[in-house]
């Protein structure tokens, strides 16, 4: 599966649910500019850029991401992802799943 080919922008975000297991759920969001995902309640989450310019955020730090960019985010944490850019393709990792 080509992540980059399931990305879909639009004039609302679109978020994919690629697997769902009780070890882990895994969600695509693809965010066109000025879009954001936010989440609080699950167990640990990771985020990671695959696409385009936005900003990653865990608890209080903030951080400006491209491809390649992960953070991190502890349990019952608050985390998001915000595009910036044009096109911001990012990948949530949830484990385990809520």
């Amino acid at each position: 599966m080509n992540l980059l080919d399931l990305a879909t922008y639009g004039p609302r975000r679109h978020v994919q649910l690629l697997a769902d297991y009780p070890e882990a759920r895994l969600v695509l969001f693809s965010l066109s500019q000025g879009q954001e995902v936010s989440g609080s309640g699950e167990p640990r989450v990771f985020l990671l850029c695959l696409e385009g310019e936005g900003e990653l955020w865990a608890g209080n730090e903030r951080r400006k991401a491209g491809p390649g960019e992960l953070v991190a985010c502890e349990p019952g944490e608050p985390h998001g992802a915000k595009a910036t850019g044009e096109r911001f393709l990012v990948l949530g990792i949830i484990a385990p799943r809520p």
